[in-house]
């Protein structure tokens, strides 16, 4: 009787044994996959979710300040109508660069916990069930360092045209943070704050100055 209950609990503790083994197997399987494929998913969302709010902090500075591109930026014309110089207003120009920096970067760090959803297939691996299965949840949150800067071109708008664009150039470093670890990703991104067709051409020696 002793031996036959010893035998059947020695089945059980086996059994246990196998369980176990089975579910850190799987454990450790999900680490391993789950890990790269949620960094690489939420890489591509944040990327694009930092773009998206790059491009609308940007419009939303310059409509609550009614900034123009003229006051930005002058241009200088020979008379024989020919650009000679462009002359920013530094005080106007990092007024509204710390404005979008700091909107920047509050409006990324303002993401908190923002669901993205993974497909069991993709976790799997392998073009057949990529996309397919169940979603696995997973939350991610922001936050980043933000530097700008204005840019000023001058491009070919056609037969004796010029189109004169001007551009605010953001870097932004950005820190994702998930339950399965933090890593950073950079976004650089030019958004255009106005352009000017000037009918004429632009010397190549043109003058930049700033007020």
């Amino acid at each position: 009787m002793l031996y036959k209950k010893a035998r059947k609990n020695k089945r059980k503790l086996h059994r246990i044994i196998i369980l176990c083994g089975f579910i850190s197997a799987i454990f450790i399987f999900l680490e391993f996959r789950l890990k790269p494929v949620a960094e690489s998913i939420s890489e591509m969302q944040a990327k694009a979710l930092a773009t998206e709010i790059i491009n609308q902090s940007v419009a939303d500075v310059i409509d609550e300040n009614n900034i123009t591109c003229e006051q930005l930026e002058t241009l200088s014309f020979s008379p024989d109508n020919r650009i000679t110089a462009v002359s920013s207003d530094t005080i106007v120009t990092n007024k509204l660069k710390n404005a979008v920096t700091l909107r920047i970067q509050d409006n990324i760090s303002g993401i908190r916990n923002r669901r993205v959803d993974i497909p069991l297939g993709t976790i799997m691996g392998g073009e057949l069930f990529n996309g397919q299965g169940p979603s696995i949840p997973l939350f991610i949150s922001l936050s980043g360092n933000v530097e700008s800067d204005f840019e000023s071109t001058f491009e070919s708008g056609g037969i004796n045209q010029t189109v004169h664009k001007l551009s605010v150039n953001i870097k932004a470093e950005i820190t994702v943070l998930m339950p399965l670890g933090s890593y950073s990703t950079n976004v650089d991104t030019s958004v255009l704050v106005g352009e000017t067709v000037i009918v004429g051409d632009v010397p190549s020696g043109m003058i930049w100055r700033n007020n």
